[in-house]
């Protein structure tokens, strides 16, 4: 993860790890300029990362900030909005479905956890680096900035009534909207969505984790008109 981090161009304020990975960070040094680089032992970084496991790299990078709606929508085609998804794990778990399938930006709500979380990121992968991440507190002005950007607002729903992923063809530009597990979407995001869409399940099953309804959609999202 930390290679990762650093290929994405983040520079770390610390790095500790085993004489075994340095080569793997050689061909960043340019990055690593002004970072603190540690070689330890296992047992002193078990001990200084109060982890059960010793990782071979551990890196200390200041949390990226994130941007504003406006700039996230001017330069990404394909984002992920969540609402109220307030478990680290599932956040981090669609981050990842998001990067695997295209989409390159990121938008949360106030309550939904924060994808730079240490579990989210774990889970993640670190594919949390490479996604445009931004932060609301407005769903009707999100809303309005998607319209102006001319963006097609996907809301996912276990409702009958809801179009079924397998009958969408998306356009260009598409926002995937994803609520909580506990109670869904809520109308102030729901009822401005473009698209209401279901992903058809067997009968006795009404609903999946949102994690895995995230990679449903995303993958069925990738689909384009024509």
């Amino acid at each position: 993860m930390v290679v990762r981090a650093l290929e994405s161009g983040h520079v770390p304020e610390l790095i500790l790890c085993d004489e075994a990975s340095l080569p793997s960070l050689t061909a960043h040094a340019d990055r690593l300029a002004t970072t603190t680089v540690v070689v330890a032992d296992e047992a002193t970084r078990r001990s200084a990362t109060g982890l059960a496991v010793a990782l071979s790299v551990v890196g200390l990078f200041p949390k990226p900030a994130t941007l504003e709606l406006d700039h996230l929508l001017a330069n990404n085609d394909r984002v992920v909005a969540l609402a109220q998804v307030d478990n680290p794990t599932n956040v981090g778990a669609i981050v990842r479905s998001a990067a695997a399938f295209g989409f390159t930006g990121l938008i949360l709500d106030g309550e939904s956890s924060d994808p730079f979380a240490r579990r989210a990121l774990r889970v993640a992968m670190g594919t949390t680096f490479d996604l445009s991440i931004a932060r609301v507190t407005s769903a009707a002005m999100m809303f309005a900035a998607l319209r102006t950007r001319n963006f097609e607002t996907y809301a996912m729903t276990p409702s009958p009534a809801a179009v079924a992923l397998d009958d969408v063809r998306p356009g260009s530009r598409v926002a995937l909207m994803l609520g909580s597990e506990r109670s869904g979407l809520t109308d102030e995001w729901m009822q401005p969505a473009t698209h209401r869409v279901r992903i058809p399940m067997a009968a006795g099953v009404d609903s999946l984790n949102v994690a895995a309804a995230a990679a449903v959609a995303c993958y069925g999202l990738t689909r384009r008109n024509g």
